[in-house]
């Protein structure tokens, strides 16, 4: 099970690297902390997730407050409560401890590999632990080597923080080719253009940046479930 986690993680491990690399040499070079190193560890260990990995370092540099965080933490990975309810069946018969890392590791990635997956139910369970365990290792390395990386050498990171934006952006146009996909992200748009424009007109254009993310969220969360239905009957055409 091991080789074949191995073999099928590749991709992961490449784009990971990438990525982790990337946010770990923002955290040394803007995150304004020291050890670097030892935060990139820490924080890619604790937590598997890209955006919040970029995130983190603006966190750090600011002391953000723990409920503002908190609450982009549940918005961002709101998702994966979804992804975890149809591996509920998969996860069952493992322990305590096993299930929890199980559901914890759970990626966008790790969980494609997961449901692509169509071996018996005790060696999928198998699959899954070696899956999630490698592609949580590829993360960690990935940061931390780009956090040794940025505290070594004189590393410019002007235009990594648009790596994690650039690639969404490349998702976001995939599924926009769909057309049941082209409303959520209108919605989300629009609403990131006016909280903007409010936000930049009460408070100015400088602090309107640094405090639109949650207003933000919270439009776009309210409008998507008030939009829910009739998303649902476009998917179902």
């Amino acid at each position: 099970m091991f080789r074949k986690a191995f073999s099928d993680s590749v991709p992961v491990m490449a784009g990971y690297g990438t990525m982790g690399f990337a946010a770990g040499v923002l955290l040394s070079v803007n995150g304004g902390v020291s050890m670097p190193a030892l935060w990139g560890a820490f924080s890619s260990g604790t937590f598997i997730s890209g955006p919040l990995q970029y995130l983190f370092v603006d966190w750090v540099r600011t002391s953000a407050s723990i409920g503002g965080v908190l609450f982009v933490v549940l918005c961002v990975n709101l998702r994966y409560s979804l992804y975890g309810l149809s591996l509920l069946d998969t996860f069952k018969g493992v322990g305590f401890w096993t299930r929890t890392y199980l559901i914890a590791g759970i990626t966008d990635e790790t969980y494609a590999l997961e449901v692509a997956c169509d071996l018996p139910p005790e060696r999928k369970r198998r699959y899954c632990l070696f899956l999630t365990a490698l592609d949580h290792m590829y993360w960690i390395i990935g940061v931390t080597a780009g956090a040794l990386a940025g505290a070594a050498l004189p590393v410019p990171s002007k235009g990594i923080d648009f790596a994690m934006t650039s690639l969404f952006l490349v998702i976001l146009t995939e599924q926009c080719r769909e057309r049941a996909n082209r409303l959520p992200a209108i919605i989300g748009g629009v609403s990131v253009i006016a909280v903007f424009a409010v936000l930049a007109l009460i408070l100015g254009m400088d602090k309107a940046r640094a405090e639109m993310l949650i207003p933000t969220m919270m439009l776009m969360v309210t409008v998507l479930l008030a939009f829910r239905r009739r998303m649902e009957k476009g998917a179902a055409r």
